[in-house]
């Protein structure tokens, strides 16, 4: 039951679905939120993927009409609040300012003019890789990459919350780490690797092997530059690397196959 109340909590705090039930949360709540965030991004991958099968399948749409539907929606379920850590981490880091200056910045509500180019960057150019990727790939891979995708960047998430050190004594993220240790990290990583073992039978083993090294090495740079750039998590960086990584992924899908190398 816990599962089921913490995975409700999460879609409560990072979606826009409608969970107008209260729900309590106490020590053990948070614990199993950071737990459940891999199957969080199971579910929206699902949700995306199956509505991708469905109006490729039944309807007259465009590769580019489907770009855009696999584009904006992840944008429309998380109600764009890891966007907008995005934006407030990149004015902070662009400011050039001290650790100390760049908290501030990024707790200023208002967004500056780095924040708007480097969300214009990041969303361009994520359009450009789905829209070359469903141009080169059958809908088989283009499944598997929707499904993987929000599956191992919530793993980054819950993994920076768990390992990456907060910056400060107040925020979200700080919330989450006064509850969470180490014991987190199996539960994170058992959704991924079970994924990782559905592959092979699906033949995208070495697709998804790559993915999962790649989120490795993601989560290496976020973990250095976080603290070295911030001094440590805030719930505003933890939304820049659910960005940052799902970014990633696509452009290593479409190298992959701007190389001929899928």
């Amino acid at each position: 039951m816990i599962v089921l109340k913490s995975f409700l909590l999460n879609v409560q705090f990072f979606t826009t679905f409608p969970i107008r039930k209260e729900l309590s949360m106490g020590k053990e709540e948070w614990k199993w939120m950071v737990r459940t965030f891999p199957i969080l991004g199971f579910s929206i991958g699902v949700l995306l993927s199956s509505g991708y099968l469905l109006l490729a399948a039944y309807t007259p749409m465009s590769t580019l009409a489907l770009s855009f539907y696999i584009w904006v929606m992840p944008i429309l379920i998380s109600g764009g609040l890891h966007l907008d850590g995005y934006m407030d981490a990149s004015d902070a880091y662009f400011s050039y300012r001290d650790q100390n200056r760049r908290l501030d910045i990024m707790k200023d509500p208002r967004v500056g003019a780095f924040g708007v180019l480097s969300v214009l960057v990041l969303l361009s150019s994520r359009f450009l890789f789905i829209y070359e990727t469903l141009q080169n790939s059958d809908s088989a891979v283009i499944s598997m990459v929707l499904v993987s995708i929000p599956i191992l960047s919530r793993l980054v998430m819950g993994a920076c919350l768990v390992l990456i050190p907060p910056a400060q004594n107040s925020g979200m993220g700080y919330s989450f780490s006064k509850h969470i240790s180490m014991k987190e990290i199996p539960w994170l990583v058992l959704l991924p690797l079970l994924v990782g073992v559905s592959s092979i039978l699906l033949h995208d083993f070495v697709m998804y092997s790559l993915f999962f090294m790649v989120t490795i090495g993601c989560f290496w740079f976020i973990y250095l530059k976080t603290i070295k750039w911030f001094g440590g998590m805030t719930g505003d960086t933890v939304g820049a690397s659910v960005e940052g990584v799902e970014w990633i992924l696509w452009m290593t899908i479409w190298l992959l196959q701007l190389f001929d190398m899928v």
